[in-house]
């Protein structure tokens, strides 16, 4: 974000980078002295994940590298050197029958590096190949539909959101957690689920973008519009991850505003990010009132509440608790390393067969699911209610080490990260060179990584919403033209 700053200013910045440095060093000498095993490997495994931040950022990063790197640095190090040096060293998140030991603890820091290592490889190669022009150039044309129905369209927009966010609240469609009280027509099911899920969002990348494109401009309203869509869109599916849509497309924005040299103003983004980051905390424990009423009273107070009696009433947290619940979810609920834990320490349990027969999982809504099942999991779901249906999930790591093969591990991620990175770069293509856009895919295809596991054999559902969105971006923007 340099390049947004004055000269005068530049230097806050490079203190900001400096004093992460300094944190960074100061959570690996804690985690050092705390950990068991082999100070070598986790050594060896605080490079990886330091220097992974970094990459993440580099200059000809692609957006689906930033956010992936992130999701795993904080799933991974970032989760492990906290909890083994500053709370009590138990991951509360499902770890299975893992003993603790030493001897483990090197053999999942072993698996988490060689399982993050061909994002970074990938990533070099891939740069070296193809990557994101230096400058972006845009055409200003201003005969034309969007340029001259710009606030009508805004209004649709802004109507439409309320609609399908109303229509999911009312009738239960999508929620995490929640099984749908009664059947709804697959159509419609799936159409407000994607709308929900990154639809909505991508409707706001184009009009961001349409916007820059014809005005050279953002508006305020276009600004607040995108918010409270990923703001409503959260309360909804009751979600607590408005926060990686949004960051997306601010992340985006800014990236579109340095190679188009347009709307360069620190205090746009600044404004942009402490909004989001108001809504994003406001949706937050909104969220946490209404999982109280199906789930539990926080899951940071699960040691001294044990199993919730749901016949008791449920009171509302207090700003204390609302905090700690906040914090909580910033330290544990990141996926990543609790699931190696999981899964390396059932070495007899893992093959080829155990992979074949977790692809096959079905849904089963009064069951735990097959990690939870295969993996010593099943207290993490507690039944409470015939509608209420929670999902430990393992990551794209873990689930790979399924087949127990560090080698199918490492293979199976490098064509994975080759996948991800050429999709991302054929949204740019066929979107007009919408970084925006690019941006928000980017996470999607992260995010869907980082919580693999569930259903593997129903990712086709997603990915193909994906091609889909991409396809009528493409569409889009050859009527726009006419």
């Amino acid at each position: 974000m340099s390049y947004l700053l004055k000269d005068n200013l530049k230097k806050y910045f490079l203190i900001f980078k400096v004093l992460i440095i300094i944190l960074l060093l100061f959570l690996f000498y804690n985690g050092f002295i705390n950990y068991l095993g082999s100070k070598y490997l986790f050594t060896v495994f605080s490079i990886i994940n330091i220097y992974l931040i970094f990459f993440s950022f580099r200059k000809k990063a692609f957006f689906f590298e930033t956010f992936f790197g992130i999701l795993l640095f904080l799933g991974f190090w970032f989760k492990f050197t906290i909890i083994i040096s500053f709370t009590d060293g138990i991951f509360k998140e499902g770890v299975g029958n893992f003993d603790y030991s030493p001897e483990n603890f090197d053999y999942a820091l072993i698996i988490s590096s060689i399982g993050i290592l061909p994002l970074i490889i990938i990533g070099h190669l891939r740069e070296i190949i193809f990557y994101y022009p230096s400058k972006i150039n845009l055409t200003n044309t201003k005969n034309n539909f969007f340029f001259n129905n710009r606030k009508n369209i805004l209004l649709i927009f802004f109507i439409f959101i309320i609609l399908i966010s109303s229509l999911n609240g009312y009738f239960k469609v999508y929620q995490k957690g929640l099984i749908p009280p009664q059947e709804i027509n697959f159509f419609l099911s799936g159409s407000i689920k994607w709308l929900l899920l990154f639809g909505l969002s991508s409707i706001s990348c184009i009009l961001i973008f349409l916007e820059v494109k014809y005005f050279k401009k953002i508006f305020n309203l276009t600004i607040f519009i995108f918010l409270f869509e990923n703001f409503l869109s959260s309360l909804s599916m009751i979600s607590r991850g408005m926060i990686f849509n949004s960051l997306s497309i601010i992340y985006g924005i800014y990236k579109f505003s340095k190679k188009t040299e347009r709307f360069m103003n620190i205090k746009f983004f600044i404004k942009m990010i402490m909004v989001c980051g108001v809504l994003f905390y406001m949706s937050v424990i909104l969220v946490n009132e209404i999982r109280a009423k199906y789930f539990y009273v926080g899951k940071s107070r699960v040691d001294t509440l044990n199993k919730v009696n749901l016949n008791e009433d449920k009171k509302f947290f207090n700003f204390t608790n609302h905090n700690s619940e906040f914090f909580y979810i910033a330290i544990n609920r990141w996926v990543g390393i609790d699931a190696i834990f999981a899964v390396s320490q059932n070495k007899d349990k893992l093959g080829e067969s155990l992979l074949r027969e977790a692809l096959k999982e079905k849904s089963q809504k009064k069951l735990p699911t097959f990690y939870e099942r295969t993996f010593y999991l099943n207290d993490n779901a507690i039944d409470m209610n015939k509608n209420i249906k929670g999902n430990t999930l393992t990551g794209i790591i873990a689930f790979l080490f399924y087949s127990g093969s560090l080698i199918f591990l490492f293979t199976s991620m490098l064509i994975l990260m080759i996948f991800a990175n050429i999709l991302e770069f054929i949204s740019f293509k066929v979107s007009g060179k919408n970084l925006i856009f690019c941006s928000l895919i980017g996470q999607i295809v992260a995010f869907r990584f980082i919580h693999f596991g569930y259903l593997p054999n129903q990712s086709y559902l997603l990915f193909g919403s994906i091609f889909l969105t991409i396809f009528a971006v493409y569409v889009f923007n050859i009527f726009i033209k006419k």
